[in-house]
C-alpha cells in the first residue's frame, strides 16, 4: 500500500523543466560542461539558478584553448571564481602567457585537483612549478612540453615535493 502512494505522488511531482531540479543534480550535469559556459548560461537568468552558481558546493572544471577569447567577462569570471575551480587544462603556449597575464596561481585557488599544461616551455614550466607549492589539494599533474632547454633534474625535484596522486609528463626527441 505504501509503495502505491509513493508512486503516486512521484507520478504528480513530474519534473518539467531544470528550475525543478535539485542542486545536486544541477551539479552532476555541470561536471560535463566547461565551468566558463556553465557561468553564461545559468547566470542572471533567475534566483533559483544563479545560487548553485555562488554555492560552496560547485566545482567547476575549466578548459582553456588558444580560442578562447579573454575579455573582461572572461577574466571577471576566473578572478570570482578561484574557490570553485577544481581543474585547468591548457592547450598552448600562448594561451599560457595569456592566463599568466591575467592571474597568479595563489593559495585563492583552494580546490584546484588537477592541471594539465599541453606545450609548454621548461622555463614557463618553472614558473608555474613555483606557485603550485601553495596548493594543498593539487593531486594531479600532467604535462607536455614543447622543448627540453633546461635541466629536467631541477624540474623533477620540485615536481616531487608535491603531493600528487598522478604525474605524467610527455618530453619531446
Amino acid at each position: 500500500m505504501n509503495s502505491l502512494l509513493f508512486l503516486g505522488l512521484l507520478e504528480k511531482k513530474k519534473i518539467s523543466c531544470i528550475e525543478n531540479l535539485s542542486n545536486e543534480i544541477l551539479f552532476e550535469i555541470f561536471d560535463y560542461v566547461d565551468g566558463y559556459d556553465i557561468y553564461k548560461a545559468f547566470s542572471n537568468l533567475n534566483i533559483r539558478l544563479e545560487n548553485p552558481l555562488i554555492s560552496s558546493s560547485l566545482s567547476m572544471k575549466i578548459e582553456i584553448s588558444s580560442n578562447t577569447i579573454f575579455n573582461f567577462h572572461y577574466k571577471q569570471f576566473l578572478k570570482s571564481n578561484k574557490h570553485h575551480i577544481i581543474s585547468f587544462d591548457i592547450d598552448s603556449q600562448s594561451t599560457l602567457d595569456k592566463f599568466m597575464n591575467l592571474l597568479i596561481i595563489d593559495s585563492l585557488f583552494s580546490h584546484l585537483e588537477s592541471l594539465a599544461l599541453n606545450s609548454i616551455s621548461t622555463y614557463k614550466l618553472l614558473i608555474i612549478l613555483f606557485y603550485l607549492k601553495i596548493l594543498s589539494y593539487l593531486s594531479s599533474l600532467s604535462i607536455c612540453l614543447n622543448n627540453c632547454s633546461h635541466d629536467l633534474g631541477d624540474i623533477y625535484q620540485i615536481i616531487f615535493h608535491l603531493s600528487l596522486k598522478y604525474f605524467r609528463v610527455a618530453v619531446p626527441r
